[in-house]
């Protein structure tokens, strides 16, 4: 019965062969374990981002191990930028052995400071061989002088550079803060973004009430935002004229299942994976065949959107609190 079942599906253009996509982490930036994700099941990778902040913190640190008394001038210059190029060709280097040993897509993500620098990274990613690209853009709103407009125009500033600059899709993983969710979403689709990833998830800080220091909160907590994103997939699905990609807490087949119920093209799953190894993939997969088998679907198309906002009978129940559809922008 299984063989009759078609996982395969459309996200932003690219053919998967299932929905299940191994977001953005640690773990895929060996290809060994790439090998196995692509074994048991899963429809794409996301590289590790490569962060320029990183970049830049690697350059100052062999800056510093200088004697710069021993350093001829010139010659800092072409250290820099000697060690800026090594850093992200080995990320390049690393994106075009993978394109030579698996089959499914190779989509890159990137995360810059500098507005300027968004395309030049993005340019390198598409040169090595990657199939899409993901742009990881991380702005918390905290600027007292900028308002919520002046952080959207960034956005679409980014984006819209970018796109311009490659021939390979766009996704944009994005955050929920801003104070229009919906039309904000719009916009970017409309600015260039083949797809969207609902939600990036930000560092939290936590209080150390012994040491008194400010550490990270952890990110081991399984779930953390599987409901929000949920409810913007469904509210999405039909206001983008792009895919959609749900990320965040999502940890089993039934999770799969209810994301793409609610709109979603694909899943992206991390966390998840460093709890329960690679293998769990092939588990999540088996639950979503066994799902389709008992409600009787064929293929993902079957029922992918059935339960979005614009198709339930009841779509107040995603709107369930006060004024949620005013800030919406729902007519």
């Amino acid at each position: 019965m299984k063989k009759e079942l078609d996982l395969s599906c459309s996200y932003m253009g690219l053919k998967l062969k299932s929905p299940l996509i191994v977001g953005s982490c640690g773990l895929t930036y060996s290809l060994d374990k790439i090998l196995k994700m692509e074994e048991y099941g899963a429809g794409a990778v996301v590289m590790k981002s490569v962060f320029e902040e990183q970049i830049i913190a690697e350059t100052s640190q062999s800056l510093k191990d200088l004697d710069s008394d021993y350093v001829h001038p010139e010659a800092l210059g072409y250290i820099q930028n000697y060690t800026e190029i090594a850093s992200y060709e080995k990320y390049t280097h690393f994106i075009a052995e993978a394109k030579k040993k698996v089959n499914i897509p190779i989509i890159a993500s990137i995360n810059c400071i500098s507005d300027g620098d968004w395309v030049n990274y993005a340019k390198r990613m598409q040169d090595a061989g990657a199939d899409a690209l993901e742009l990881n853009i991380s702005i918390l709103p905290v600027d007292f002088h900028k308002s919520s407009a002046d952080y959207e125009e960034k956005y679409i500033r980014i984006i819209n550079h970018v796109k311009e600059s490659i021939n390979i899709p766009l996704a944009v993983k994005t955050s929920l803060y801003f104070s229009s969710l919906v039309k904000t979403l719009q916009t970017f689709s409309y600015a260039g973004a083949d797809a969207l990833v609902l939600f990036n998830r930000f560092y939290e800080s936590d209080i150390d009430i012994d040491t008194m220091k400010i550490v990270s909160a952890g990110i081991d907590k399984e779930g953390i935002g599987f409901p929000t994103v949920l409810r913007w997939i469904s509210i999405m699905n039909s206001h983008v004229d792009c895919s959609l990609s749900a990320t965040s807490g999502i940890v089993n087949g039934k999770d799969i299942v209810k994301q793409l119920l609610a709109g979603a093209d694909t899943v992206q799953v991390a966390t998840v994976l460093y709890n329960k190894g690679l293998t769990h993939i092939k588990s999540m997969i088996e639950e979503l065949e066994n799902w389709m088998i008992k409600n009787q679907y064929s293929r993902i198309s079957d029922f992918q959107g059935k339960m979005s906002y614009r198709n339930v009978k009841d779509p107040d129940a995603y709107l369930r609190i006060q004024f949620m559809k005013y800030f919406a922008g729902i007519e």
